[in-house]
């Protein structure tokens, strides 16, 4: 995890992590083989994370699912997940770790900082801890993690050094 920026009561940290999108039909079967193997029950309602010490799963669409694992060298963890996955033939997962970057965000001013980069209302009743959401932001299409202690922002790695650039300006202006 690198620091990106910490003034202004926010602090900005960068990380690449593996991230697989799982796509199915949210049925028994699905999630007992996810709970099976990552020992994290699927969200049920749209926008809704699940998370442990060593995963973040997110659901943020009708059948399509986000799995974010926390550790290092999780690579083949992943890989095998994901073959294993894809030997049913209701279900599709994906690894597109290599084409996303992390941005962690904390403090008492994200959100101020944040609403300078996009129109989306991160006002305690409309995003709660533990949802998710995917809007614009400075441009770029990201999705938002928001976690109990900070949020996560993931967006596509050839976007991330202008992204990058935007979170530093709207901390120091």
């Amino acid at each position: 995890m690198r620091e990106v920026i910490r003034s202004n009561d926010v602090e900005i940290k960068t990380f690449s992590a593996i991230q697989v999108i799982i796509r199915g039909s949210g049925d028994s079967k699905f999630n007992n083989l996810l709970n099976k193997k990552l020992k994290l029950l699927p969200p049920s309602d749209n926008l809704r994370v699940v998370s442990d010490d060593s995963h973040i799963l997110a659901k943020l669409s009708f059948d399509q699912w986000n799995l974010i694992f926390l550790g290092k060298k999780e690579d083949l963890k992943a890989q095998n997940l994901c073959q294993e996955i894809n030997e049913n033939s209701d279900l599709l997962a994906t690894n597109i770790s290599d084409a996303q970057v992390f941005f962690q965000i904390s403090g008492e001013n994200t959100y101020s900082m944040l609403s300078k980069l996009t129109h989306f209302d991160f006002r305690e009743k409309n995003f709660k801890p533990m949802t998710a959401a995917q809007t614009l932001m400075a441009r770029i299409d990201c999705s938002f993690y928001k976690l109990n202690s900070h949020l996560l922002v993931s967006c596509n790695r050839s976007f991330s050094d202008y992204l990058e650039d935007r979170l530093i300006d709207a901390v120091n202006f």
